[in-house]
């Protein structure tokens, strides 16, 4: 686990100093309170909170478990083996991001951009990508059991040999992706059609 650094207190606020009378300034121009500007931790360089503005980060093994993203961009980001279980993602930009055996079980990640991302192997069970772009990502062999893709757009995805049992697909743009082996038992697909429990490659009606 990637070590998390918080901006120390002392020398920083109060006591009357130059320095300190600045940093007010400065937070204060920026819209961030003091109190939060000492609670956002700091990750590889990375300020942890909404809107963090994080491209190219090494976030690689980081635990960002229930950490709020919400709108962060984090385009080519390396998040491999990362911890985002339960992380609030909402509108955050992930294009390209290299998240090859992360953890975003239970994650929301509604209307997030996940464009050319690299999840092969990664846990999305119970996700929330409703309304997500996960076009051309790699989304082989990730376990996507029971989450939410609603509406989402899987133009070219790579779905090979993924999970994706008791998952909500209604409404969702398959076009081009590679489904071989990808297990849809359970799933409603993009039609609002429940799957048979036998559907490996594709949708099956039940007998």
């Amino acid at each position: 686990m990637a070590p998390i650094d918080v901006l120390p207190k002392r020398g920083w606020v109060g006591g009357g100093s130059p320095r300190a009378a600045l940093l007010l300034i400065f937070l204060t121009s920026c819209g961030l309170p003091v109190a939060a500007a000492a609670a956002q931790p700091v990750v590889s360089g990375c300020r942890i909170g909404p809107g963090a503005s994080c491209p190219s980060a090494d976030l690689n093994g980081a635990d960002l478990s229930g950490a709020n993203l919400e709108d962060a961009n984090l385009r080519r980001a390396d998040l491999r083996e990362a911890d985002l279980s339960r992380a609030s993602l909402e509108g955050a930009t992930l294009a390209g991001a290299r998240l090859r055996g992360a953890r975003l079980n239970a994650a929301q990640l509604a209307g997030a951009s996940l464009y050319g991302a690299e999840l092969a192997g990664a846990d999305l069970s119970e996700a929330d990508l409703s309304g997500a772009d996960l076009g051309r990502a790699e989304l082989s062999e990730a376990d996507l059991t029971g989450a939410a893709l609603a509406g989402a757009n899987l133009f070219r995805a790579d779905l090979r040999r993924a999970d994706v049992s008791a998952a909500d697909l209604s409404g969702a743009n398959l076009s081009g992706a590679r489904l071989f082996g990808a297990d849809f038992s359970g799933a409603v697909w993009v039609d609002g059609r429940r799957c048979a429990p036998d559907s490996l490659g594709a949708c099956r009606d039940p007998s």
